[in-house]
This record gives C-alpha cells, sequence and structure tokens, in this order.
C-alpha cells in the first residue's frame, strides 16, 4: 500500500474531523479521481473550492454537503478520494452551488447597507461572544433583526451557529434545529441528538437563537419550558456566547407577565446586555439604504410612507425603483432615480391591484 492510500484510507476512517484538514490534503487524496481520468483539473479545483467555503463558514461535513443537497457521508467520501458513484454529476452540482453563491455573494457586498440596525447588532454580537455572555436582541418584524445576524455570521470568522425556533415548535423541532445549526446529525433520537448538540458547543461559540417569541406565542407551554429550560441548561455547561433574540412578546410574555411565571427568568437573569431596537427604521438609516440605490433628493413628498414602511419593503422596491429608472420597463423609458419615482414604483408594487 502506498502513502496516499494510507492517509485516504484514514481520513475516509475519521469523517468527524475531515473539515480540519487542509486544502492541500484534501487536494492531495482527490488527485485519484484526475489520475484516473474521472474529471478535469478544473473539476479538481470545484471540489476544493466547495471544500474552502465550508471551512470558511466553520461547517461540518453534514452542513456543508447541505449546501450541494448531498449527505454528510457522501461528502467524507469525496473528499477523501474514495467517492465511487457519478462524479461528473457531483462535480456539475458542486458548480452550480458555487456559480449561485458567487452571484448572492455579489448581490450582498453591493447591497447590505451598514446601517444604525446593523452597528446595534453587530455590537451587541461582539460582546456576546468575546465576554461569553448571554444577551438580548428585542425589535419589531421586519426591522431587519434576523438580516443583520446572519450577515454578522457570514463575515464571522468564528464558530457563529444560528438557529431558527421554527412556527408551531415541538421539542423534536426545536432540537432538529439546533442540531442542524451546529452541525450535528439530527436524524437520531432526541435524547441523543440533545447530547451530540450540547458536545459541540464550546465557550469559543457564539449561539444564535432567534424567533425565540415562538415557544410562547405557538408551543404548548409544556414545550416552551422544556425548550427554555434546555438552553439555559446549553448556556451554564458551555460557557458560550449566547444572543436571544425576538420581537417584544420575548419580554412581554416571556420574562414580564405575571401568567407565564417568568419562563426566561432564570435564563434572562444571566443575561449582560439587552438591545432594544426602535419600533420603525430611522430616516437616517432609510436615506443611507437609498443612496445605495442612486436615489437622492428632498423626502418631504413621502415622509408619511417613510414613517411606516418596513426594511423588507423598502429594500425591494428601492431595487425596482432603481431598475425602472433606468430604463428597466415595458416602454423601455428611463425616469429620474428620485423620491417621486419610489413614490410611484411603491404603488404600482404594494397599493395597487
Amino acid at each position: 500500500m502506498n502513502q496516499l492510500e494510507t492517509v485516504t484510507d484514514l481520513f475516509a476512517a475519521m469523517p468527524s474531523q475531515g473539515m480540519n484538514r487542509s486544502a492541500d490534503q484534501v487536494r492531495q487524496t482527490c488527485r485519484v479521481y484526475v489520475d484516473a481520468g474521472r474529471i478535469s483539473d478544473d473539476g479538481l479545483e470545484s471540489i476544493i473550492r466547495l471544500f474552502n467555503l465550508g471551512k470558511a463558514k466553520g461547517y461540518s461535513f453534514d452542513q456543508t454537503a447541505a449546501l450541494v443537497e448531498y449527505s454528510g457521508a457522501t461528502l467524507s467520501r469525496l473528499f477523501a478520494g474514495k467517492y465511487e458513484g457519478a462524479l461528473d454529476k457531483v462535480v456539475k452540482q458542486i458548480d452550480a452551488y458555487l456559480e449561485l453563491e458567487r452571484e448572492r455573494e455579489k448581490m450582498r457586498s453591493d447591497r447590505f447597507i451598514e446601517n444604525s440596525i446593523w452597528n446595534k447588532v453587530e455590537n451587541l454580537c461582539n460582546f456576546a461572544i468575546t465576554r461569553n455572555a448571554v444577551v438580548r436582541l428585542v425589535g419589531p418584524s421586519q426591522i431587519g433583526k434576523t438580516y443583520c445576524l446572519k450577515e454578522y455570521m457570514r463575515r464571522s470568522n468564528k464558530q457563529v451557529c444560528y438557529v431558527r425556533i421554527p412556527a408551531a415548535p415541538t421539542m423534536k423541532l426545536v432540537v432538529e434545529a439546533f442540531a442542524r445549526a451546529v452541525g450535528v446529525n439530527s436524524s437520531v433520537r432526541v435524547d441523543d441528538a440533545r447530547q451530540r448538540v450540547a458536545k459541540a458547543i464550546g465557550r469559543n461559540t457564539l449561539l444564535i437563537i432567534d424567533e425565540l417569541h415562538e415557544l410562547v406565542m405557538s408551543a404548548g407551554k409544556g414545550t416552551a419550558m422544556k425548550c427554555i429550560e434546555w438552553i439555559r441548561e446549553i448556556w451554564d455547561n458551555s460557557g458560550c456566547g449566547m444572543v436571544l433574540c425576538g420581537t417584544k412578546s420575548l419580554e412581554d410574555d416571556l420574562i414580564n407577565d405575571v401568567k407565564m411565571k417568568g419562563w426566561l427568568v432564570q435564563i434572562d437573569e444571566r443575561c449582560q446586555r439587552v438591545m432594544n431596537l426602535p419600533n420603525k427604521l430611522p430616516i437616517e438609516d432609510v436615506i443611507l439604504a437609498a443612496e445605495a440605490y442612486g436615489i437622492k433628493g428632498s423626502t418631504v413628498s413621502v415622509e408619511g410612507l417613510l414613517s411606516r414602511i418596513k426594511m423588507n419593503r423598502l429594500t425591494s422596491c428601492l431595487a425596482l425603483t432603481a431598475s425602472w429608472c433606468s430604463g428597466n420597463n415595458r416602454a423601455k423609458e428611463k425616469h429620474p432615480k428620485n423620491w417621486e419615482s419610489f413614490r410611484a414604483v411603491y404603488k404600482a408594487q404594494f397599493e395597487e391591484v
């Protein structure tokens, strides 16, 4: 047996450590595909780019595999030079994802606006992970909480895990959401999955738990209590940084409402910082977003509209306005990029049948 076969077998036998390898090691083991004429050098580089992408994000095999809709076991064998299936099909799937990711990255880098909401979220997350602290982020829906949290995770070079509490949650659904976020197998018994999640979270992890208010709004009391106690245990045992995020219900119902008996009180007592976001977008943030799309001028004519607009509608309408003003419309006519054009597009998009 040659040295390459020994290394390859070793990696295949230790899939849980696979993402800790270097790109050069993966390139060495996957070179067998090129030598056998199964893929080209370009195909090999596509595999390496996927590996680097997953590693840069701090992903496990399962999480990286999910990007290209394969199983973690398949990706483990692929990176170890042991995949015996239709390799050209796998490379084609990887290339399609990488192209999509490039387009997404371009849109993110072009359009993500570092506004006051972002500054607050970034500072709060930095505090949580550097102090190993529990923090609370509270704000109305569509103000940009989730958007900023996901952007923080994307930019961070630390281990950041984002969990979204599902609507109508059960203990099983919540545990599965945590398992996916930290990159462990969720297709096991709930108790086993809970243990695996707990082992995967350490002091250097930032655990972001979004939509936490769903536990009181759409879960039974028993389920909510079990989930909250488990979250508290995770922090007690790991000492990780933790961001608890939700709407005003997070405070009104889970913490302050006597009828709810302060379900989150025990974990809230561990909270070292609370960030309450404004109920509406500051006008400075609106103008900042508009300028990124080339829309300038006085906002006097649209003050009423801007006072009630949500972040998702704002960015959607700004993008449509910029496109429409550039001549991407039925008449192929260009229009001035100003707030009057924005109002016309908004009315057509959201207020007219």
